[in-house]
């Protein structure tokens, strides 16, 4: 039996988690947000504090780096635009039309 690697979704998981913490320290450090936590004990998410123009600079940054010419980390541009969703979600506002 030749070798195989097995349970990759296992290690996807948690290099998207990984990247997931990092991208929302990245922007909590640079807006200097302050994160407080709920009745349960955990810390309220940035998308949930971030404002309009946060969440634009944000866009123009992964809009910047999208680019053929461009390498950026694919799971980080990934957990940016979770963050971006998840804060049009949270604050009921539809994407700009272009």
């Amino acid at each position: 039996m030749a070798f195989d690697m097995t349970r990759l979704h296992k290690l996807s998981d948690h290099l998207e988690s990984e990247a997931y913490e990092h991208a929302s320290w990245a922007i909590k450090e640079w807006y200097n947000l302050e994160l407080t936590k709920n009745e349960w004990g955990y810390e309220q998410g940035v998308e949930e504090v971030l404002t309009k123009e946060q969440v634009n600079e944000i866009e123009a940054y992964v809009d910047e780096w999208c680019v053929p010419e461009k390498y950026h980390e694919p799971y980080t541009i990934s957990c940016l635009n979770t963050i971006v969703d998840r804060w049009h979600e949270e604050h009921d506002v539809e994407y700009d039309e272009p």
